[in-house]
């Protein structure tokens, strides 16, 4: 009302001219509105942009590369290039490493459980008809599998090994075997399992095994004879040997509490980037060659790969994905490396130096073939195999100052 008021006194051609002024204005208005919409939106598009391409860069910085090169960061004399471990550490006093005598000892039982491994090793296949097998003989067994009537693929084998109580077999397959003699042929019914991962379409079914049991396995006595003519190099009666089991077991557990004792009061302050990143390639390298071994086996087994890829096999096995598995790698790696830096640090510091020849000749005396050691070296490389020996120098010259409580 009041703009008519306004416009009565007006001529026509001043209220078309006020007019048209009040259009532009409010179109100009409408394009500003649009002009901010359309600024927000692009904002908004250029910011989710900018996100996609940090999240990717985010995502390519955890990758983690199969690496095989173990010594692709050492250098011939087994350190790590152009580091100066001490600068990366905290350092614990390692001269005055003190343990109690009684977590070092090896006891009767374990000597026991060595012992019958041993005899074990030694075992011959004794066809006697007057043997029972029972639960934890070994035995050898012929089987056939049926189902349906009819025998299906994967489901036989002729004279296979089984420890009985190991639980290989599905179901209660081995407690079947149980109670049978050499020579006997019976049937042994099972459910296979609901799901069954090796083979889905056999979940939740019926079969039967035919199976023929060849013989038990049979352990010689360990008595003085038994030592002469296996263990000689160690002992040459039974009460040498549990000794020397002890003596050797106690220095093995004195060499674990003080690797425990570093990997516990060491600090790492900051990481060898590029050292850090080899280790975790040679780590994942590990985890994959373990998942080809495992398709390697199902293939030959069962006629088909157990896992479709490295994501299929880590989703199985651990119920990750593989991008969770390589940010995993740094801290699955963190002990390894607060562990070298530490003795290549003490090794600087005590002017401890080894060569490959020296790294050989400790491995061939130990127990080592030449022909292991090439391999060895073929496999993992120079600075890798003197690494390991430096390490094994260290941790020998640190034994020599431990204190021993009792």
């Amino acid at each position: 009302m009041e703009n008519e008021s306004k416009n009565e006194g007006m001529s026509l051609s001043k209220q078309r001219k006020l007019a048209r002024q009040e259009e532009i204005a409010k179109q100009k208005r409408n394009a500003a509105a649009v002009k901010v919409v359309i600024t927000i939106l692009v904002l908004a598009l250029i910011a989710l942009a900018v996100w996609a391409i940090v999240s990717k860069i985010k995502k390519n910085s955890n990758k983690v590369e199969v690496n095989t090169n173990f010594s692709e960061q050492l250098d011939e004399n087994g350190r790590i290039k152009g580091v100066n471990a001490a600068d990366y550490l905290t350092m614990p006093d390692y001269n005055n490493i003190t343990v109690d005598r009684s977590e070092l000892l090896y006891s009767d039982e374990k000597v026991d459980a060595d012992i019958k491994n041993i005899v074990s090793g030694k075992s011959t296949l004794d066809k006697s008809e007057d043997l029972v097998a029972k639960n934890g003989d070994k035995v050898n067994i012929d089987y056939v599998g049926y189902m349906d009537g009819v025998a299906f693929d994967g489901g036989s084998a002729t004279a296979y090994d089984l420890v009985l109580g190991s639980n290989s077999f599905i179901d209660d397959y081995e407690a079947q075997i149980e109670g049978h003699k050499p020579g006997e042929k019976f049937d042994v019914n099972v459910t296979f399992p609901d799901p069954y991962e090796n083979n889905p379409a056999f979940a939740g079914k019926d079969a039967k095994f035919e199976v023929t049991l060849n013989g038990i396995y049979v352990a010689p006595e360990f008595t003085d004879e038994f030592v002469k003519e296996n263990l000689s190099e160690y002992a040459s009666t039974v009460e040498e040997y549990r000794q020397y089991l002890k003596d050797t077991n106690y220095k093995k557990n004195l060499s674990t509490y003080v690797q425990n004792y570093i990997v516990k009061n060491v600090t790492l302050n900051s990481t060898p980037k590029d050292y850090l990143k080899q280790i975790r390639g040679n780590f994942k390298a590990q985890e994959y060659s373990y998942f080809e071994y495992m398709n390697m086996i199902s293939q030959q087994y069962q006629g088909a790969a157990s896992y479709t890829s490295f994501e299929d096999y880590l989703s199985k096995r651990y119920n990750i994905t593989e991008e969770q598995f390589d940010i995993e790698t740094e801290a699955n790696v963190s002990d390894s490396l607060k562990f070298m830096l530490f003795c290549q640090a003490v090794a600087d510091k005590e002017n401890i130096n080894v060569t490959l020849d020296d790294a050989k000749e400790y491995y061939l005396k130990n127990g080592t073939t030449e022909e292991a050691f090439t391999q060895r070296v073929e496999t993992y490389g120079t600075g890798y195999v003197v690494q390991q020996y430096l390490d094994t120098k260290v941790i020998d010259l640190l034994l020599t100052r431990v204190n021993v409580n009792g």
